[in-house]
């Protein structure tokens, strides 16, 4: 293989918007398959936060420009899910106290449903993770910390809305 210039290198990542759905599918399903049970949570984490540090928190003013551009890195970078809702809860002082994100077709769902029910299988959620790594990046701007997961609530396959506390 011929060296590549520096500028070809930096293309790379951005070489094709999305992948076929049946290549992620595939990956992400042998990917759970093959992760030992004791070493998954801990893989994923780390793959599910550098994916979270990519989001671009530029520009980024206001709760709201945050709201959007993360609804955006979801739908379009990442492009995980095809509609996301970002929004916050605030306390009685209007501090932002709680982030969530609802999803109506994350495609890891769609994967982890087929190997828990074709191969019993016990399959990780990395979405969780992702958006520690985001939190991570606009702590500071907005005054985040003690950034904790909460939970999920599930719908159908593809469907929840997860919870983050950032006070």
């Amino acid at each position: 293989m011929a060296d590549l210039a520096v500028d070809q290198v930096k293309g790379l990542s951005t070489r094709f918007d999305t992948v076929p759905y049946s290549t992620f599918f595939k990956l992400w399903y042998a990917l759970q398959k093959a992760l030992p049970a004791d070493k998954k949570g801990e893989i994923l984490t780390k793959i599910g936060r550098t994916i979270g540090r990519e989001f671009d928190e530029n520009g980024i003013e206001t709760i709201d420009d945050f709201m959007n551009r993360l609804e955006q890195f979801l739908e379009q970078e990442w492009a995980i899910t095809d509609n996301a809702k970002v929004e916050v809860v605030k306390d009685e002082h209007g501090d932002v106290v709680k982030l969530i994100a609802k999803q109506d077709s994350c495609k890891m769902c769609f994967a982890n449903t087929y190997y828990r029910y074709h191969d019993h299988g016990s399959p990780s959620c990395m979405f969780p993770q992702v958006i520690m790594g985001v939190l991570s990046k606009v702590k500071s701007k907005f005054g985040f910390r003690n950034l904790r997961y909460e939970g999920v609530q599930k719908g159908g396959v593809g469907e929840c809305a997860m919870m983050w506390n950032v006070k």
